[in-house]
């Protein structure tokens, strides 16, 4: 049984990636972009890769908005 995850067996040179920006500004955005297919046709990532993607996605602070509801009061 291999101690890599899906998505670092899968995907090496993503999960490098990842690990470079974790932790930036823009680190939500980016691991949102590769969930949602914005340029269309693209074929997606496998089941067990997605959920390890959805799983760091929760992981990391949401981006203020200048809409969200359910930020903090000034």
């Amino acid at each position: 049984m291999s101690d890599l995850s899906p998505l670092e067996a899968q995907f090496p040179r993503l999960a490098l990636e990842l690990a470079a920006f974790w932790g930036s500004p823009t680190c939500f955005n980016q691991l949102q972009d590769l969930l949602m297919d914005a340029r269309g046709g693209r074929q997606g990532f496998p089941a067990d890769v997605y959920s390890d993607l959805s799983l760091l996605l929760t992981l990391v602070p949401r981006p203020a908005s200048p809409h969200d509801i359910w930020g903090e009061a000034p």
